[in-house]
């Protein structure tokens, strides 16, 4: 299915739970749906009972996979469109802040493609073209590692991006 049919379809889904949203005493909503294509994460500051989501769902004709469902606090984090979500309480109890870095997976598959690039170029290196390969090399990570950075620049990325510097340092070290 299109993302647009899906984001059409889901609309339903998005208006249904806006109608019987978890709310306070006042009648205020006390929980926000994010929602991206056919993912989505409530939050809220009180359980939400993973039937009522459920029971949402069923009405609008989609069925809850409890494979990809997680229900938890976000202090035990949580992954999201690629980001990993984590709310850090200070011993106190009395400061809160959320922690938000790429996932694994995310650092990982950004390794394996420059992992394939340098392979690639390795099969038509000598010493002749060197330099050429390892321009080239250089050229084709900035190709997949901008983006990278730029997606995750809002977040605390450091450590992911530390660990793809070393494996880009230790496939071209025969380069240089």
């Amino acid at each position: 299915m299109s993302p647009l049919l899906l984001n059409f379809y889901l609309d339903q889904f998005d208006n249904q739970w806006a109608e019987i949203g978890l709310k306070n005493v006042e009648g205020d909503s006390v929980e926000h749906l994010v929602r991206f294509a056919d993912d989505f994460v409530i939050l809220s500051k009180e359980w939400i009972n993973s039937d009522r989501v459920e029971a949402v769902l069923d009405v609008v004709g989609l069925e809850f996979n409890k494979e990809k469902t997680y229900v938890g606090n976000a202090v035990n984090g949580f992954e999201f469109g690629g980001f990993y979500f984590q709310e850090i309480i200070d011993e106190n109890g009395l400061e809160r802040n959320i922690k938000i870095i790429p996932t694994e997976g995310s650092i990982e598959k950004v390794i394996e493609i420059i992992e394939s690039i340098v392979s690639a170029e390795k099969s038509n290196f000598d010493d002749k073209n060197k330099n050429r390969a390892y321009n080239s090399i250089i050229k084709n990570i900035s190709k997949v590692l901008d983006p990278w950075v730029n997606y995750y620049k809002h977040t605390d990325y450091a450590a992911g991006l530390e660990r793809i510097e070393q494996s880009v340092n230790k496939r071209t070290k025969e380069f240089t």
